[in-house]
């Protein structure tokens, strides 16, 4: 790339940032190209580098306007590493980079156009990167470190061989790969953040994976602060964040939410979200009590493009205003979901990955039915909430078990779903349900689920199909069936088949287990309803699931009417002495249906382009104390109320993208 930072100004790039209504941008000292952007000494400044010191002019013109400035350094990316040391390259398990081209067939995708990643398993490459971190902080005081690109590469190098040997792993074993992966992970963590915090304890440091794990609190010590990559046009979606965000609440770290000006992705130059986009991703960060950041990427040039900051503006316009309600303000929650993710990482029973079906299905019914919800891990404390959701594969045993049991005898609820709530081998019950389960599976999937009285009133009078195999339970004694299933009359093959997918149900109730059983404090579902959500979207599903909150839970604090596109959260900020409820809505439409991804994949991309306002959202709040006001934190104009027997009454007349209603004791 010729003539790199030619164009820059540093009074155009402030007028630009200040056009954006910015007051941090994370500034760029190392790509992943392996090029530094200033006079290092310990690595190679861009060889076409126009000014001499890019960063520096970048660090002067922000600290000339109060902005503060974070530095990005790359880790596991570097290219010219990679090609003068190929002996520290990660050799994927599976021979495939992270972006793989199919047509390269060339020795670790060498001709593939995109970064090979090094693995942190050689010291001299994390002596090197510990180098040049501290000779950044010596040259520029930087407000804080972006450390970029740490993922677990399944890495089977000559010395993650001897590492897995030295340790009893199997290195065809993708577990112990995994948990290599993160060995490795955990002492780069270390031997960076104590150098940094030794020499400037209070410099504020993040490690990005692209993801917050779940269930993996002891990563964070490492880490001043998180930092939720989550750009939902570019390969993470819209429930992406907010699963993540609900999480990171539970830990008490300040975290940031990203999000990214692209139509799709990170490299899209010439890419431009809709203004309203952007609104509405920012009101989500604040709705989830995160901090808002929005990535760019700048012109090698160094020229601020003016058109990506004139469509940033109006976004950190609208937070702005929410700044005094969001500082300091705490969710309310009497829902948890116990992460799925989690359990797998915590007790080391499934795969680990960015997206878990039942964890994502769970949530996304929740958010649909406008419900206030944590998302936790094992080592949260259930007796903060009032009911909790366990989907589909949270099997118990050892010290859980018992913590659940104890739950249950202190009047807390569940829900379950599939095999939560059994032994570790789905053998039987770990908790007292009182119903038959006999350690089988049905033998028909799909079948139907045919609801009972009262359950939910949306809920048709006849079999639905789920795709999904459920637990043979049959409720007996002090549960009860609120669903029964229907059978279909067999299961398709190439020799017996009808129709064009899945076989009719028999017309007699004739299945030998029930689809939903109850007894006190508890509703379990036979069928992994959640995955089944998320798979395929069935609102009947959502629908049973509602039925259960309010048989279980009828007096929530809060419910409101939206449509399920619409989003709400409840906050208190306890200093202040109010209470804050968001609403937030905006309708995403699937616009890409073929859009090439970085990773190699095609997908479809949902974006935000119009937003049409709804009106008359009716809120309902148990509250003990009638409210001294309710009023709108961007108009101040007052909210009539009515208040009676502990419970409060408004309507929004109008939302466009968010309305935050402030209610002062």
């Amino acid at each position: 790339m010729p003539d790199v930072g030619a164009a820059f100004d540093p009074d155009q790039f402030v007028a630009a940032l200040k056009l954006g209504n910015v007051d941090s941008v994370t500034v760029f000292a190392r790509g992943h190209h392996g090029w530094c952007y200033y006079p290092t000494k310990v690595g190679m400044p861009h060889p076409n580098l126009a000014r001499p010191d890019l960063l520096g002019d970048m660090v002067r013109a922000c600290r000339a306007n109060d902005i503060n400035i974070p530095v990005y350094l790359t880790v596991q990316w570097d290219e010219r590493i990679a090609r003068e040391h190929p002996e520290w390259r990660v050799m994927g398990a599976e021979n495939r980079s992270a972006r793989t081209s199919d047509g390269d067939l060339s020795a670790m995708n060498q001709l593939t156009a995109m970064w090979h990643p090094l693995c942190l398993n050689n010291p001299e490459y994390i002596d090197y990167l510990t180098r040049m971190t501290l000779e950044v902080m010596d040259l520029y005081q930087p407000d804080g470190l972006f450390m970029d690109i740490l993922l677990s590469w399944d890495c089977v190098c000559p010395k993650c061989l001897a590492s897995m040997a030295s340790e009893g792993l199997d290195p065809e074993n993708a577990a112990d790969r995994r948990k290599n992966d993160r060995n490795i992970l955990m002492s780069y963590y270390k031997t960076l953040t104590e150098a940094v915090w030794k020499k400037d304890p209070d410099m504020r440091i993040f490690h990005n994976s692209g993801h917050i794990f779940k269930g993996e609190r002891d990563r964070y010590k490492y880490f001043s602060h998180l930092e939720v990559e989550s750009l939902p046009t570019g390969g993470w979606g819209y429930d992406h964040f907010p699963l993540s965000a609900r999480y990171i609440n539970t830990l008490g770290m300040e975290y940031l939410g990203q999000t990214g000006k692209f139509h799709t992705s990170w490299g899209e130059f010439g890419g431009y979200k809709r203004p309203v986009a952007l609104e509405y991703e920012c009101a989500a960060m604040v709705v989830a009590g995160a901090r808002c950041s929005i990535g760019d990427q700048l012109h090698p040039s160094g020229r601020m493009d003016e058109a990506t900051y004139a469509t940033i503006g109006p976004a950190y316009r609208r937070v702005e205003k929410l700044e005094p309600f969001a500082l300091g303000a705490t969710p309310v929650s009497e829902i948890a979901l116990v992460s799925a993710a989690a359990h797998a990482a915590q007790t080391g029973r499934g795969e680990i990955s960015r997206h878990d079906e039942s964890d994502d299905g769970a949530a996304r019914m929740l958010l649909e039915l406008h419900e206030m919800f944590d998302v936790i891990d094992l080592d949260a404390d259930f007796s903060h909430y009032r009911l909790l959701v366990l989907p589909d594969k949270i099997t118990l045993s050892g010290a859980l078990r018992e913590r659940i049991g104890r739950y249950l005898s202190g009047g807390g609820k569940l829900i379950l779903s599939g095999a939560s709530g059994m032994l570790p081998d789905e053998s039987a019950f770990a908790i007292g349900l009182d119903a038959d389960y006999a350690g089988v599976m049905s033998d028909f999937c799909p079948d139907y689920i045919e609801a009972g009285e009262g359950l939910d009133p949306e809920l048709p009078r006849a079999p639905f199909v789920v795709y999904e195999r459920a637990h043979a339970v049959k409720a007996h004694g002090k549960s009860t069936a609120l669903a029964g299933t229907r059978t279909p009359y067999f299961n398709r093959s190439w020799d017996h088949f009808c129709s064009h997918q899945h076989t009719p149900y028999r017309m007699e109730p004739n299945a030998a287990y029930d689809a939903v059983v109850a007894q006190e404090g508890i509703v379990y579902f036979a069928h992994p309803i959640f995955q089944a959500y998320y798979k395929i979207g069935q609102p009947l599903l959502k629908y049973l699931f509602r039925g259960a909150l309010e048989r279980l839970l009828p007096d929530r604090m809060v419910r409101v009417r939206m449509p399920s596109s619409g989003r709400m959260s409840f906050m208190e900020q306890k200093k202040e002495g109010r209470l804050l409820l968001h609403l937030l809505y905006a309708q995403p439409q699937l616009r890409g249906s073929n859009a090439p991804h970085a990773s190699g994949e095609h997908r479809q991309i949902e974006i935000i382009e119009d937003v049409v306002p709804i009106s008359d959202v009716e809120c309902t709040l148990r509250l003990t104390a009638k409210p001294a006001k309710l009023y709108s934190a961007y108009s101040g104009e007052a909210i009539p109320f009515s208040h009676s027997g502990g419970v409060l009454k408004f309507t929004v007349g109008r939302l466009y993208i968010h309305e935050l209603v402030v209610i002062e004791s």
